[in-house]
């Protein structure tokens, strides 16, 4: 059946007629169908280039529902150009991550969440220093090891953007805020003093327990599987 130019005008102003409810009934539909990946395989760059602590820090997220995921974290501090100077001295250990998140806006190109995180770090630090021995009588150049254990509980927020060929290419900007409690050791010999030098500016922190405000910067990329 061949229709006139009248029907064909006619069967445009009815499809046009139709778009104010066809346009949402589809960016409805999209959002249905579109959500968090069921598991995402992530590293976070940042720490990769840290100044203070150099460390490699991989992560997992798991949907536990639509709206919602865990995510945990594995990673290792390879060293530091702030505290170690010398041949022979170390900055290594252990990073672990882990929390959960809730994501009030999801599209098919990306999604943004609030979560709460958790931390751990247990960091040995082998360093030269200079101590007095026997009472004073002589100094000493002695490489000492320095233990740092970190925990942290912080309130943070992201966005997480689908890109690539289906969506699998994940790059997740972030942010957070909390406090961590450190505890250090720094184990010496029963006759050795530790000898104070005065630096301009130490990041160090002193043998005990202290708290500190935390913020949390950096950005995953990684892999997602829908």
């Amino acid at each position: 059946m061949r229709f006139n130019v009248v029907n064909r005008v006619n069967v445009i102003i009815f499809i046009l007629s139709l778009l104010p409810v066809a346009l949402p009934a589809q960016t409805a539909r999209d959002t249905a169908t579109s959500g968090i990946p069921l598991l995402a395989i992530k590293i976070n760059a940042l720490p990769l280039v840290n100044p203070f602590k150099q460390a490699i820090a991989l992560s997992a997220d798991l949907r536990l529902a639509r709206r919602f995921s865990v995510h945990a974290g594995a990673g290792r501090f390879l060293g530091s150009t702030t505290f170690v100077h010398n041949e022979g001295e170390s900055y290594t250990g252990q990073r672990l991550r882990a929390g959960i998140k809730y994501f009030p806006v999801i599209s098919a190109s990306n999604a943004f969440y609030i979560g709460i995180e958790s931390k751990y770090h247990d960091i040995k630090h082998l360093r030269y220093r200079d101590v007095f021995r026997q009472g004073g009588q002589y100094l000493e150049i002695l490489k000492t090891e320095r233990k740092v254990e970190t925990r942290g509980l912080a309130l943070c927020t992201g966005g997480q953007f689908y890109e690539g060929r289906n969506r699998r290419l994940v790059i997740e900007p972030f942010a957070g805020l909390g406090v961590v409690f450190h505890e250090v050791t720094l184990p010496l010999p029963p006759d050795a003093e530790l000898i104070e030098t005065e630096e301009f500016l130490s990041f160090e922190f002193e043998p005990g327990k202290s708290r500190f405000l935390d913020v949390l910067l950096g950005i995953h990329v990684g892999v997602g599987l829908w």
